[in-house]
């Protein structure tokens, strides 16, 4: 029993001590700490994990429009005219499109964008933007395009332009 009181006190004299000393150091004296694993971390996109793992490192910003803002939309199935993810970049040819927003051509329907919608937002709509983040295969699929994801792509203020065709070449990927 002696022998645990003893060691208690000892802890925390040494404890005490560590924080004193750490306290006196200069600012921007650092030391090395244990590296820090990407899954240490908890992601910066404010959406649920299957969401946020569409954006580079699942970092995004929530951001509130200001005014009104257009966006596109690229999509190959009438059904999937209307959708959640958005881009601010314009593209010419559907493998662009395929390319830079990592659109995998296994996933059922698959996106062949091969046409584009502008979309407008209303002021005061919260939006989500990023990096988009490649998929598997990264050679064929890398991603790097800029993302917006919203919410509710049922708003009845969202403005939906007319669709129109984009140039459409064959996607070689192995």
């Amino acid at each position: 029993m002696k022998m645990k009181a003893s060691s208690l006190v000892f802890s925390l004299v040494l404890g005490i001590a560590a924080s004193t000393l750490t306290n006196s150091l200069p600012e921007n004296l650092t030391f090395n700490s244990r590296k820090i694993l990407a899954q240490d971390q908890a992601p910066s996109c404010p959406l649920p994990p299957d969401i946020a793992i569409t954006f580079r490192n699942s970092e995004c910003q929530a951001v509130t429009l200001e005014k009104p803002q257009t966006f596109f939309r690229y999509y190959s199935d009438e059904n999937y005219k209307k959708g959640r993810f958005l881009t601010t970049d314009q593209y010419t040819t559907n493998v662009e499109v395929i390319r830079n927003l990592a659109l995998d051509q296994k996933w059922n329907p698959p996106n062949q964008a091969t046409k584009v919608i502008s979309v407008t937002l209303p002021a005061g709509t919260t939006v989500y933007q990023g990096i988009v983040a490649p998929q598997n295969p990264a050679d064929c699929y890398p991603g790097g395009g800029q993302q917006t994801f919203i919410k509710d792509s049922r708003d009845a203020n969202i403005q939906w332009g007319e669709g129109r065709a984009i140039t459409v070449t064959s996607l070689s990927c192995r």
